[in-house]
C-alpha cells in the first residue's frame, strides 16, 4: 500500500484580533523592538471595535507600511484551533501585564532613523545616552527603570545600524 504524499492543506481565517499570536508567541519585530518581554506592548485592544490591534501596523508613512508587510498583514490567521477565535474580548491585566515602561512609537521611529545613520559615532552616543540617563534620573526615575530605558534605547540603535557599522556602538 503507497503512502499518500499530498499535504495537509493549511486552512487560513481572517484575522478576527483575538490577541492569541501576540499574547503567546512574541514575533521578531517585537523581539528586535524590546528584547524578551511577556506580551509586546504594541498589542493594543480597541473598544470600539472590539479587537487587538497591532500599534506598529498603525503607523503612518513608511514605517507603518514596513512594519504591515514585515509582519504580513491581511495574510489571515493558521492558528484556527485556539479557543480565543471565537471568544475576542480584552484580556484580563494578569494575561497582558507590562512589568516595564513602553518606549512610544513616535519615540521608536526617531530611534530607528538614528540607528540607521552611519557617521553618527559610538562615542557620540554613549555620551548622548550618559546626559539622556542624567536627565532621566533628574526627573526621579528609579536606577532599574533608567537601566531598562537606556537598554532598550540602545537596543533600538544597534538593531538599525547597517552590518558595516556595528562594531561603533
Amino acid at each position: 500500500m503507497e503512502k499518500s504524499t499530498e499535504e495537509i492543506p493549511l486552512i487560513v481565517r481572517d484575522c478576527v484580533g483575538c490577541g492569541f499570536c501576540c499574547i503567546k508567541t512574541q514575533c521578531d519585530v517585537s523581539y528586535r523592538l524590546y528584547k524578551t518581554v511577556e506580551v509586546c506592548p504594541q498589542l493594543q485592544w480597541h473598544e470600539d471595535e472590539s479587537r487587538y490591534k497591532c500599534g506598529l501596523m498603525l503607523l503612518p508613512g513608511n514605517l507603518g507600511f514596513e512594519y504591515r508587510k514585515e509582519l504580513y498583514a491581511g495574510a489571515g490567521c493558521c492558528s484556527g484551533l485556539n479557543d480565543w477565535r471565537r471568544d475576542v474580548k480584552k484580556r484580563s491585566r494578569g494575561v497582558m501585564s507590562h512589568a516595564r515602561p513602553i518606549i512610544p512609537a513616535m519615540f521608536q521611529a526617531f530611534l530607528k532613523a538614528y540607528g540607521s545613520e552611519p557617521f553618527i559615532s559610538g562615542d557620540a552616543t554613549t555620551l548622548i545616552l550618559s546626559n539622556y540617563a542624567s536627565q532621566l534620573k533628574a526627573i526621579e526615575y528609579s536606577e532599574e527603570e533608567i537601566n531598562y530605558i537606556i537598554g532598550s534605547v540602545e537596543h533600538y540603535i544597534t538593531s538599525n545600524k547597517t552590518s558595516m557599522f556595528k562594531g561603533f556602538m
